[in-house]
């Protein structure tokens, strides 16, 4: 596998990738060219999760001229490394772990890609293992990512890899919290170890 600076990767043993594309400022495709702020803490879920259960991660370690996220792969050394990861570790499920954006008046927001229908199936089994504990009763929306011109990584995951994938995207008040971002990786470990 390649070594970059723009990304740390963790190494698994099951057949899961975890991924925190945007954990510090990246510049998103746009007319402005413009940098987004990092999302806090979906480095220390990725990585908790990848700890607890032996999946594969993948993380943004530095700020980056390119959005890991939306960038097409000639031009995202993370999104390189996606494809590498995915048929190294022959990669069955892919999440992106994102933060919530603050204007949204729900707590977990679940993205899966028309392209692969097995993502439909990922995301209701995602919002239904995560409905517990500490996290139960959490406002929870299921969408469909658009369909235009960009590509996001779980688009191209499911597009391009054939792996059935999900976009979650969590809440600042459960990031931030230690009680509920633990709660949040322990419901999805368990998921994932089933």
């Amino acid at each position: 596998m390649k070594i970059s600076k723009d990304f740390e990767v963790i190494a698994g043993s099951i057949p899961v990738l975890i991924s925190a594309p945007h954990v510090y400022a990246h510049r998103r495709p746009s007319l402005t060219l413009s940098y987004k702020g990092g999302e806090q803490f979906t480095d220390v879920i990725v990585r908790d999760i990848c700890v607890t259960t032996g999946a594969w991660g993948i993380v943004q370690s530095r700020e980056t001229s390119f959005d890991p996220n939306f960038h097409k792969l000639e031009d995202n050394p993370y999104k390189q490394g996606v494809t590498e990861i995915v048929e190294l570790g022959e990669i069955k499920r892919f999440v992106d772990i994102h933060g919530l954006n603050l204007t949204n008046e729900y707590d977990l927001g679940i993205y899966y890609p028309s392209k692969f229908f097995k993502s439909i199936s990922l995301s209701k089994e995602i919002s239904k293992a995560l409905d517990k504990g500490k996290l139960r009763g959490i406002s929870t929306c299921i969408f469909r990512l658009h369909d235009d011109m960009e590509e996001t990584l779980g688009e191209y995951a499911a597009s391009e890899l054939r792996v059935p994938s999900v976009q979650l995207e969590i809440a600042r008040y459960i990031r931030e919290s230690d009680k509920l971002r633990n709660a949040f990786i322990q419901n999805m470990s368990s998921y994932l170890l089933l």
